[in-house]
């Protein structure tokens, strides 16, 4: 079947679709590594978000924190979200602004940087990446259909506290659980797609290893084998 066609039939499938259990969740940026956009350049940035949003009748005239989940009207919108996000870009005109930094100086919260970079992380992933999406969709899809994977998958995120390691680790983590439920070698670059994306963003992709990102001839951990088998055991104790 035409990748054309399939993916006109998702996208037709996901009009009036909120995505938000899609978008993955960021920790703070690895702030030393990013670039550090002028407050000319940021003033931009806060512009052409609130002519975003301003699209979707949001009144607001400073940019909103993630507590109102502003994007969730957008995400709903399949069908101009793409064209909406193309436009945003183009009116930065900076594609190395829209990083954990520009959002931190922006809304003054790791909370709400850590927000707008998920949820813009994701807009670039399902707009120029589509085929990759539909690909990481089913497999999230699967992973939730199997209590197992879906508890480890949740508890990988738990390493995550915004350093290489942790990073590293998490990223790790998730893409063992993505190889072994969803076994095609596409759905697991797919998922690597999406974890480049989010990383640029947020200074992680400059680590000195990074899965998904650099290509190191190392393994999976111990430490990941021994999170895999203690989220095991503890999921067999709880159903027991």
């Amino acid at each position: 079947m035409p990748l054309l066609f399939i993916l006109t039939l998702f996208f037709k499938f996901a009009i009036s679709t909120d995505f938000g259990d899609l978008v993955k969740t960021t920790v703070r940026g690895n702030e030393a590594v990013l670039y550090n956009c002028s407050s000319s350049e940021d003033l931009q940035i806060s512009n052409c978000y609130l002519d975003l949003f301003r699209k979707y009748n949001l009144n607001v005239t400073s940019l909103p924190g993630s507590e109102t989940d502003p994007f969730q009207v957008i995400r709903y919108d399949a069908t101009n979200m793409c064209k909406n996000y193309k436009a945003l870009k183009t009116c930065a005109n900076n594609d190395g602004c829209f990083n954990y930094n520009t959002f931190r100086a922006l809304l003054n919260s790791e909370i709400d940087a850590e927000y707008y970079v998920s949820q813009t992380g994701f807009l670039e992933f399902y707009c120029f990446h589509g085929s990759d999406f539909i690909l990481y969709y089913e497999c999230m899809q699967t992973i939730e259909l199997d209590d197992l994977s879906e508890t480890i998958f949740t508890e990988c995120s738990e390493l995550e506290v915004g350093t290489c390691d942790s990073v590293s680790k998490t990223t790790q983590c998730e893409r063992a659980v993505v190889r072994k439920s969803c076994i095609s070698l596409k759905a697991i670059n797919a998922y690597c797609q999406y974890q480049k994306i989010l990383t640029s963003m947020t200074g992680w992709n400059q680590c000195e290893y990074m899965p998904c990102v650099n290509f190191s001839s190392k393994s999976t951990s111990f430490f990941m084998i021994f999170l895999i088998i203690y989220v095991y055991f503890l999921h067999r104790e709880t159903i027991i």
